[in-house]
């Protein structure tokens, strides 16, 4: 009877933690293109995704992300992330991001809880590639064509 009491807890004890580990996962990688097919399977996941930028609140808690590859608006909330990493978010010049989060679908559009953001690769080549010179001055020339 010790046996099977010692037995029953070691197993309750490894499901609760296997579940905890689980439950922290930075999420999955998911394909956008499925979310115009299917979007009430997003619902509830902790997903992973890639998209560019097209606005940030000006209160630093949200932002709107656009996938080009499945033409895609998604909506990220930012009120789980620490108040400091919003304002840096805020005053970061970052074109495509990584969001990790738990989704949901509010009125057919994805939003997620964002639990992470991560500049995507492509800004950080971009930040490692060497920019023009400070005193380098751009002109733009207007030409006027005669119709004729």
């Amino acid at each position: 009877m010790y046996i099977a009491a010692r037995l029953a807890l070691l197993v309750s004890v490894i499901i609760c933690v296997s579940g905890f580990s689980f439950a922290a996962t930075a999420g999955d990688r998911v394909d956008l293109a499925e979310f115009a097919c299917h979007p009430e399977a997003f619902a509830g996941r902790n997903i992973e995704i890639n998209a560019n930028v097209i606005a940030i609140s000006a209160d630093g808690r949200s932002l709107e992300l656009f996938d080009s590859q499945s033409r895609t608006r998604i909506d990220v909330r930012l009120a789980q992330l620490r108040k400091a990493h919003r304002l840096a978010l805020l005053h970061s010049n970052l074109r495509r991001v990584s969001v990790s989060g738990r989704a949901s679908v509010v009125e057919g559009r994805l939003t997620i809880d964002a639990q992470s953001i991560r500049p995507a690769a492509a800004n950080v080549e971009a930040k490692l590639q060497p920019s023009e010179p400070a005193d380098a001055q751009t002109a733009v020339v207007p030409i006027a064509i005669p119709n004729n």
